[in-house]
Formats: structure tokens, sequence, C-alpha cells
């Protein structure tokens, strides 16, 4: 009986309110013949096609939009007194006020002279012009909607559904009623139905890149968007503020605060006056999500409480309070009356998910806080309220379980939190396969995992994450990947006859470590190669990689719907075929690319076989990586044929301290060069390369993949063991014993050993003596308060004198013409751009570098140029890494001798800062290694132009008599050390020799100078 009753309800429910099906923007039937009706108000042929709804339903199609632009229904006898009426109250007016916001009716006529109430309305999503009437056409009643231009259209087909118009006449009709209302709102600007499917696709690929955590490709789709919104409705439309907000989190993602301070302002201006209600607390729920990014979680804490109290406004009661009732139907899933009128209310299940989302959200912040029973209490409100309103947003359900898994891990339940997390793997794998939340989430499957009594369970989850990762080229958080290198090296010490596979698996994992800002980097190095700039045919090949990928999570997406019982058999059996059609159009994809451009590998987190590294290496040639997580890590050795894997006894914390005192003997103050600390720099030693000094001994060469703090140091200037502060000179410096190089990652290595010598037929171009910005200048490229300080800091860049003298003497030790160069005004970014570069072997800039983690406005890496002349900002005086990636190079070197091109110094206790520099110096090389380059010299602090202009002099001497780059380096920074040719043995500190590193390949040959 109870059963009967709430199978009555639903059905009396569904006759209260149209489904969504009844209007436009509930439905997505893609249209394919019917009755022509002319064309709408912006020239797009419309037609007349009958709705799948039946019951005299008629939908209008316009343009190229996969969905229709206008819905007419039947709606019984009314006469033209009753029209008012119908129009303000009633299940259609229900239906039509939950994704439209209206005005007042206007009474009017239409078809010549049938009565109608017209009402112009806004959509609540996307702010898109729409309209909706009511007309009576010999005492029958019609209602309709539709987006505001298709009017003309949509009043036709009424005319011919209603047998009012014949249909040889549907397309030559003027429209009477229509006129006045288009007039009024679209006289500044027509759009078309073209245009609001494209924002509607652009808004579902930046939510499913977000929901992948792709945040540059989230970016993309919603900065085109926007652009496509703000044509159409003009800039500063309120209704633009939820594509506003949710741009901004993307870049707030991405690390770059300042930019996302500027999105969120507009978004936060525009809000309140947005037709879409949930604009407000969505937009306190993606500021919070903001605040955490930028490391404030007790403001966090605060947004999402009020983010809350915003959604729960709109939710009713029943719903807050709603509790599981099974009643299974003929879909195959639970449902109730509540979960039903979700589905036909669009804004009371959007505040459903982000209420759900942000009590998740401040179960995170609340454990991060320390707070661990108000963690559990919040999350536990979540999944009660998910639960009790069948919600089955698979991404949702799968991250409530995965910080339930987290929250059990925290609290040692370790059991809990494996089964936990594997229930949330499958949820992800079968809505976002080969994606990193999947991945991440199973490599957290195996962290929660008893290793000594589930080693085999844990290995396995390690290898398919891992494996997902490699494919997908997608890095992670070295605290994520640490749990499964731990598990691998447990496995090759319980197996000793396969140990050396299972160091080189381990090995070829932590390539996968990953910080923030190489993320993001790769990210938007790979968005601007997309958009096909310099060579359309990487463009294409990328984004045919990127469609293919899409449509690959697609099918499997329609596979999970399958699993609960949506889909026929039939329909199985071809989605599984698709699904296999689809993985292999990605391989192909990506071997197109691959052919397309065979240096992209330089720029994506490709993970490289041991056994490649190890082929590679020349006799006496060590590889050192590091995986450096926050309590321990790993040291990895190759040589010989051999890898060796070797335990950090400590993690991230201490060793940024002891690279900060070791930086702070480098870092001269106003008055004088600092002391060196000979101690931190033999205990670095000692941390990170003491367990691996029996693979170091005797090495003619040492190429080491730093990462975290320990990209923001030379490793020429560690010691080996103690040394006397006053008697620099005699120490033990790890430069005495072979050359040293440094790569981004493993890959880098590979690719760059396998390179021949540059081909190119001039030995040399300089860039040199630019001119500063003036501080208004540089005021207009960093607005606002929160860049004051950048701008100052950009205008305060004092001028390089010895930088002239040190390209003079580089050109005519090489033998470069004159004519090779740019200096002083001539030298601007888009100089740089438009010069043939690939005709050097060495390119030489002597100018400043900026670092993200330098100037907190300025997103990107960039070389420091003069700005145009007569430029009203700084833009054109900055070459950034976006730029590099368009250069075509073939050079053996990049020389910048700069002030800190390779990476700034810790501040006291914030890692995060100094990881960003050296991370920013990994992005910038990447960039180079893609366009062409071999290799960069690179300075890591604000150097002596005297001591600069001496090293690159010397070190272009030395490569010009034939020594390897790395070589050169080394030989002149020992001179300089020793104090050969008469040089004063204040040089021996390392402030004046250790600054410049040497990034890439160092055993090419630059070809010798004519």
């Amino acid at each position: 009986m109870r059963r009967a009753i709430l199978a009555l309800a639903l059905l009396l429910s569904a006759c209260a309110v149209p489904p969504p099906e009844s209007y436009v923007a509930g439905r997505t039937q893609a249209s394919g013949g019917g009755l022509a009706l002319g064309r709408n108000a912006v020239g797009e042929a419309c037609t007349e096609q009958p709705s799948p709804a039946g019951q005299g339903a008629t939908d209008v199609y316009c343009g190229s939009w996969q969905q229709p632009s206008g819905s007419i229904r039947p709606a019984g006898r009314a006469a033209a007194s009753e029209l008012a009426a119908l129009a303000v109250s009633g299940p259609w007016r229900a239906g039509i006020d939950q994704r439209f916001a209206c005005g007042e009716p206007r009474l009017t006529t239409i078809l010549d002279g049938m009565p109608a109430a017209v009402m112009a309305c806004t959509r609540r999503q996307g702010g898109w012009p729409h309209m909706a009437f009511v007309s009576s056409i010999d005492g029958n009643a019609w209602t309709a909607d539709g987006v505001l231009t298709a009017f003309p259209a949509i009043e036709r087909a009424v005319g011919v559904v209603s047998g009012r118009l014949p249909a040889e006449a549907a397309t030559t009709l003027h429209s009477s009623g229509a006129d006045a209302l288009l007039a009024d709102r679209m006289a500044a600007q027509a759009f078309a139905s073209g245009d609001i499917g494209q924002y509607d696709d652009l808004m579902v690929l930046g939510s499913r890149a977000n929901q992948a955590e792709r945040f540059a490709a989230a970016e993309n789709a919603f900065r085109a968007a926007l652009l496509l919104q703000e044509k159409a409705l003009g800039a500063g439309n309120p209704n633009t503020a939820t594509t506003l907000e949710r741009l901004a989190l993307q870049v707030s993602n991405q690390g770059h605060f300042a930019d996302a301070d500027g999105l969120f302002a507009r978004a936060t201006s525009l809000a309140a006056r947005s037709d879409d209600p949930l604009a407000g607390p969505r937009l306190q729920h993606n500021l919070a999500l903001h605040l955490l990014n930028k490391d404030k979680p007790d403001a966090a804490l605060a947004q999402l409480v009020l983010a809350e109290r915003g959604y729960t406004s709109h939710l009713p009661a029943s719903v807050l309070t709603a509790r599981p009732v099974r009643l299974v139907s003929t879909t195959g899933f639970d449902t109730t009356l509540e979960s039903r009128q979700l589905i036909a209310d669009p804004t009371v299940r959007a505040a459903l998910v982000g209420t759900v989302e942000v009590r998740r959200y401040r179960a995170v912040v609340l454990r991060v806080l320390g707070r661990q029973p108000e963690s559990d209490a919040a999350l536990a409100d979540a999944r009660a309220l998910a639960v009790g309103n069948y919600l089955r947003e698979p991404v949702e359900t799968g991250r409530l379980l995965r910080t339930a898994g987290a929250g059990a891990l925290g609290r040692g339940e370790r059991a809990d939190a494996a089964d936990t997390f594997a229930t949330a793997a499958a949820t992800f794998g079968g809505v976002l396969p080969d994606s990193r939340p999947y991945a991440e989430t199973l490599l957290l499957r195996a962290a929660a995992i008893d290793a000594a009594s589930g080693l085999p369970a844990a290995l396995a989850a390690c290898r398919e994450g891992t494996q997902i990762l490699r494919q997908e080229a997608i890095g992670v958080l070295p605290e994520v990947l640490g749990p499964c290198l731990n598990v691998l090296a447990a496995a090759a010490d319980a197996d000793p006859a396969h140990r050396q596979q299972l160091l080189a698996a381990m090995f070829e994992a932590a390539q996968l470590s990953q910080g923030g800002v190489t993320e993001t980097q790769i990210a938007q190095a790979t968005a601007r190669l997309a958009e096909g700039a310099r060579d359309p045919k990487v463009g294409e090949a990328i984004r045919r990689r990127q469609d293919a990928a899409g449509r690959l999570t697609s099918l499997t997406r329609q596979r999970d719907e399958r699993a609960q019982g949506i889909a026929t058999e039939a329909v199985s059996i071809t989605i599984d075929a698709d699904i296999v059609a689809a993985r292999t159009a990605v391989a192909e994809a990506e071997a197109t690319l691959q052919a397309a451009s065979p240096n992209y590998g330089q720029l994506v987190q490709e993970v490289v076989p041991a056994s490649a590294v190890l082929s590679l290496l020349k006799p006496g040639e060590v590889f050192v990586s590091f995986h450096l997580g926050a309590t321990g890590g790993w040291t990895f050795a190759l040589r010989d044929n051999v890898v060796t894997a070797r335990p950090l006894a400590t993690g991230a914390a201490n060793v940024a301290r002891l690279v900060q005192r070791v930086r702070t003997g480098v870092e001269p103050t106003t008055d004088a060069i600092p002391p060196f600390d000979t101690k931190a720099a033999a205990e670095l030693y000692t941390a990170i390369l003491g367990s691996v000094s029996p693979q170091l001994d005797h090495a003619t060469g040492i190429v080491v993949a730093p990462t975290g703090p320990l990209l923001s140091i030379p490793f020429g200037l560690l010691l080996t063991g103690p040394g006397d502060p006053s008697n620099l000179k005699a120490a033990p410096w790890l430069l005495r014993n072979a050359t040293v190089a440094h790569v981004p990652a493993a890959a880098n290595f590979v690719s760059l050993r396998k390179l021949a010598a540059s081909r190119a037929s001039q030995p040399w171009f300089g860039f040199g003596a630019f001119r500063p910005t003036t501080l208004a200048q540089a005021r207009r490229s960093f607005p606002g308060a929160d860049c004051a300080e950048s701008a100052s800091q950009f205008a305060a860049l004092p001028p390089l004198p010895y930088a002239g003298r040190e390209l003079e003497a580089a050109r005519l030790l090489l033998g470069g013409r004159k004519q090779d160069e740019l200096l002083g005004p001539a030298f601007t970014a888009a100089a740089v751009l438009q010069a043939p570069l690939k005709d050097y072997r060495i390119l030489h800039f002597a100018t400043h570098a900026l670092l993200p983690a330098e100037l907190r406005c300025q997103p990107e890496a960039a070389i420091v140029t003069s700005a145009p002349a007569g430029a009203l900002d700084a833009k054109g005086s900055l070459l950034t890494v976006s730029n590099v990636v368009d250069l075509d190079l073939d050079a053996d070197t990049v020389i910048l001798s700069a002030c800190n091109s390779g990476g700034g110094a810790f501040a006291a206790g914030q890692s995060a800062g100094g990881r960003a520099a050296g991370e920013s110096l990994s992005g910038l090389a990447r960039a180079f290694f893609y366009a062409g380059a071999r290799s960069l010299m690179v300075t890591h602090w604000s150097v002596n132009d005297q001591a600069a202009a001496y090293l690159v002099a010397e070190s272009m001497r030395r490569v010009h008599a034939g020594a390897s780059t790395a070589e050169a380096l080394r030989q002149s920074q020992l001179a300089m050390l020793d104090g050969d040719g008469g040089l004063p043995a204040s040089l021996a500190h390392p402030f004046f020799w250790a600054p410049f590193a040497l990034i890439g390949d160092g055993g090419g040959r630059a070809a010798p100078g004519t």
C-alpha cells in the first residue's frame, strides 16, 4: 500500500510541473529535417519538428544548435481574457520560472490579430535573452518559449500547428507580436542560436576539465565562453558573474593569484544583480577554494559557511532532512518524490550539489586546522544529505568517498580507508577514466593498505595508478606518490631475483612526482601550442589528441550508465566496441603528434625507462634524481647499468632550511657579501647525496635532476666534506670532482642526449643593454593595489653596465658579426620573436630574468627586454615562457647571463616560494628545449656583472676551442676559484664563481666559430 501511495504521489507530481523537456534549455534532442519556417531574426534557417514529448508538442530548430530554439505546447481551451492569468501562474509558468527570469506579460497580438501575452525573459544559466508567451487561437491556448531571436520562427510554427497558417506560408509571414520585443532587446547586438550552443558546450568542457583537474584546459574553455557571452550580452552584464567566477577559480588553481583576485573582484561586483539565484553562494564557494589555494584556511572556512547558508536557502526543508526511502523505478534507480522534484528544478538540484560539496570542503579545511571531530561531523552531514536525496552525481560521490578515506587514514583506520578508497576509485574509474582523480585515488588506496600484510594488493594499485599517470602524461604531488615508492622498494627487498627491475620501476614512477608550478607551466605551454600559432600542424595534432581523449572519456561515462541499468544490451555492445576504437584513436593521435612535433616530449610529464637513461650515459657518468616528500624521500643514482635507490632520512622542510642557509651565504646584502656557510653546504650534500657517494666516486660527469627546494641551487657548490670558511679555495667542492649538468627531468636528458650538434651556420647572436621601463608603464601592466609592489619592483630593475662588454667579448671570441645582436631600444620581445634565430648556435641574453616567486603579479617566468618605442605599458618588454615556445631554434647553448634567472631564494620557512622559483626555471628550460635549444647557462642569484662577464667570456673561449659546454663552464669556474691568471683570491667565494649552472645536455660540442 505504501509503495502504491508513493507511486501515485510521483505520478501526480509529474503532472504538477511540466518536465524539463517541455522547455528550451531542458532538452538536447538533435534536429534533422522538418517543415521549413524561414529565418529567425539574425538570418538562421529554422525548421519545425514534432517533439519527442508527443501530445501535439512541437519544437523549432534554428541554425546549427542541437537543442530546440523554441518549444510549443497545446494548453487546452482558453479565451483571450484568460491569457494574463495563464501567463503569471500555473504549472507552465512554474516550469518557466525554474529556468528563466521573466518580466511582466505584455498583451499583444500574433499571427495578424490573435491575442497573446508575451514576456521578455532571461535564461538563468548564462543570461541569454529569452521569451515566452501564451496565445489563444480559435479558443485554444498555446504556450511557447524560446530564444529571443527565434521569436519570428516560433510565431510561424504556432500558426502552422494551430491550423491558423498554411504550411506553404510558413516561410513568408511577417512577425507582428515579436517586433516590439525584438526592438527593445536587440537594438545593440544580435546573437545566434549557435552562440548559445557554443557557450553551453564550452561551459560543459570547462566543467569536465575541472573535474579531471586539467585546470589550464578548463581556463581556456571558460575564457572562451566568457568572450562569447560578453560579445552577445555586453561586458559588465550581471549574468557573466558565474562564468567569471568559474574562470577565476581555474586561474587560481594554477597559482596565478593576482589574476584570480581581479577576476573574482569583477564577479563580486556583478553577482548580486545576476538572474542566477545561486550566483552569490557559488561565488562564495569558489572564493573559499581560492583562499584555500592561497593557504588561508581560516578565511576559506568563513566563506564556506556563507556559501552553505546561501545554498540551503534554496532547499526545501524536506530536502535538508531527507532520509533514503527505497523505491525501484523502471530505470533501475532508487527514487523518491523529492528526487523527481530535484530533477525537474535545476536550481534546487544545483543548490543540493553545492551544499554537499561545501560541507565536504568544510571537512577538508577543518581537518587541515586540526579540528578532527568537527571535520568528521561535517563530512557525515555531507554524506547524509547526498544519500538522503539519492544524489547520483558520480564525481561528487567519488569526492565524498575519497575525503572519507583520507579522514579514516588520518585516524589510523587503515582497513576502512583502503576499502573506502577502493570504492572511490571504482566511482572515478566509471566517469573519469584515465584521469588524475582516478589515478590519485588508486595511489591513496595503496598508501592505506598495510604493506606488511597486503603488499600484492598495494603493488597492484600502485602499478595501475602510475600507469594511468604515465599514459596521460600527468604528474602528481610528491606526497601522493611517496607511499607507492615505498611499496616498490619493499617489493624489491622481498624479491632479490627481480630487484633491479623493481628499482627501475621505482625510478620511473618517481618521474611522475611534480610540483604544482611545473604542472601549470606544462599545461599552459600545451594550450599555447594547441592554438597553432607557430605550427598549425602541431596545433591540429594536439587538438586531435585532446578530442580523442574526450571521446574516450564520454564513452566510458556511457558504459558506467549501462552498468547502472540505463542502457540496453545492444547499446552496451556498441559502447564497448566504440571504447576499443576510441583507445585506438588516442594512440593514433599520439603518434601523429609525435611525428608533427618530435620535441613535444620536452614539455610534458614524460616518463622514460631507466634503461634509456643508462644506455645514454657516457663512461664515468652518473645520473642522479630525487623524490622529496614532507618527511622523507629517495635518491636515485644510475651508473654502469645499475639502478641504486637509497632512502632519505630527511624531508622537504629540512632540505629547504639547508638550501636557505646555503643561499644566504651567496646573496649579498647592501653592505657586503656574507660569509659562506660551509657547514650547511656539507650537511646538504650528506643529506641528499651521502647515501649514494659510492656511485659518485671517480665519476667524470654528474647529471642531476633536482626537485623541490633543490631546484634553487647549483649542485657544484655542495661540499663533499668539511670546509674552512676562511680558506674556501681548499674546500672540497663537488665541482672539483666532476662536471655537473642539471636537467628538469630524466625525459629531457634522454631527448637532448639523442640530438646532434647544431647545424646553424652562424656562431652567435646577442641580446642586451635593455632600457628600464618607467613606473607609469609598469603600473599599467600590473594595475591595482595588490600589484603595486610588483610594478615598483619591475620599474626598479637597474641597468647592467657590464652587459655590453660581456656581449662584445663573447662576440669577438666566437667570431660573431656586429649585426647579429639586438641592443638597447632595439631589444624588445617582439624583435626577439621576429629574428631568424635558427641560424645561430649560441644565443646570449645579458639582461634580467624574472620568476613568479619574485614578481608576484607576473605569472610566467620571463626575460626582460626594452619596451617598444612609445609603449604605454611594459607588456612588450617581457619575453615569457609562452613566447619562448613559439621560437624556432637550432642552438647548442642559450646563455641567460641575467640576475637570478635560475631560481630565487627561499624566504625563511617558506619552501613553497623557493620551489616555485626553481620550478619556474624548469618551465623556462623546457620551453627553450622545445624551441630547439640543447642547453642553458643560467644564474641562480643576482650576480656581479664583472664576474659574470668573465665567466661567460672564458667559457665561450673554451667552447670555441672545442670543450663541451659543461666542461668549459667548470674549467672557467675552477680558474676563478683557484685564482688563475692573477685573479684575486676573494673570487674564491662562491658568490662570484658559482652562480652559473648548466641546464640540459652538457656533453655536446658547439661547432667552432668562423
